[in-house]
């Protein structure tokens, strides 16, 4: 992907569109330029309202990403189907959910599975729970807290709680898009032992990340600060993007109790899909 000067000087001013998403400001004007452009369609007026959307990443698109929101959900879907990482009726969780841009496309008729989504944001798990219906949907607050995408000091925002998402050996199909690149190692971890707690023998993790070997660095990313055993893109605001080498996500996964760990290698985010061995009792509790 090729990113322009323009794309390269937003990024260096605002290194995080979603921290910028919390401004009273940018959601009052924000939101209303976005109506204006959506008025002509009607299908555009049922979207989230925009702050949340590029709270979960439009890229450049702050004010036109009614398209690109719609369209995101039924590729993935497409995608995951076709390969038959699932099936129309698994038992599937996101993390980090967002405000439910994957999940809309669950909402037909051909999703007769149940669906569990999981964010730390609060303003976006209320507006699932609203939006969706609770025959086969369902939205869990993460008690992580971050800087970046919570707006949630410490204190509030239930720190120091263990996350929990599911009964044990439960579910089909756990993925997230774009949630283990703000994830520093704490919590990278904590998110793959719950993974890996309530798949069922044989389930399957699909997850993407920045690999500091395959992402093009020197136009938008650069990730030339070390924290740890993972490098950031900007050390005030950590979680606005975060890297790591392939061979470490590796062995956290395999740690965590997974097999069959592949890489996909991408220019912007790899994709590791891992699988729960059939043998449970292998799986960290």
């Amino acid at each position: 992907m090729l990113y322009s000067r323009f794309d390269r000087a937003v990024r260096r001013l605002v290194p995080s569109v979603g921290k910028m998403s919390y401004n009273p400001l940018v959601k009052i004007v924000g939101n209303a330029v976005a109506v204006a452009f959506s008025l002509p369609f009607p299908e555009l007026r049922e979207l989230p309202p925009n702050h949340l959307r590029i709270r979960i990443g439009v890229g450049n698109r702050v004010l036109t990403n009614h398209v690109h929101f719609m369209e995101m959900g039924n590729s993935f879907w497409l995608d995951f189907i076709s390969k038959q990482y699932c099936t129309s009726t698994s038992e599937v969780v996101e993390l980090g959910c967002g405000c439910g841009r994957i999940a809309r496309p669950l909402k037909g008729d051909w999703f007769q599975g149940t669906y569990v989504g999981v964010d730390l944001d609060r303003e976006m798990i209320d507006y699932c729970c609203g939006h969706f219906p609770k025959k086969k949907f369902s939205f869990v607050l993460s008690p992580h807290k971050s800087k970046t995408y919570s707006g949630r000091t410490a204190a509030a925002s239930g720190a120091g709680d263990k996350l929990a998402i599911a009964e044990p050996i439960s579910k089909d199909f756990i993925f997230s898009i774009s949630l283990y690149s703000h994830l520093l190692e704490p919590e990278f971890k904590e998110y793959l032992q719950e993974s890996a707690r309530i798949l069922r023998p044989g389930g399957l993790m699909h997850m993407t990340f920045f690999c500091i070997e395959h992402v093009e660095l020197g136009e938008r990313w650069t990730f030339k600060h070390r924290m740890g055993d993972s490098y950031v893109e900007n050390k005030q605001l950590p979680e606005a993007a975060v890297a790591y080498e392939e061979e470490h996500v590796r062995k956290l996964v395999q740690d965590c109790g997974f097999a069959d760990v592949t890489v996909l290698p991408k220019k912007l985010q790899s994709v590791l899909l891992a699988r729960k061995p059939y043998h449970s009792e292998s799986v960290q509790a």
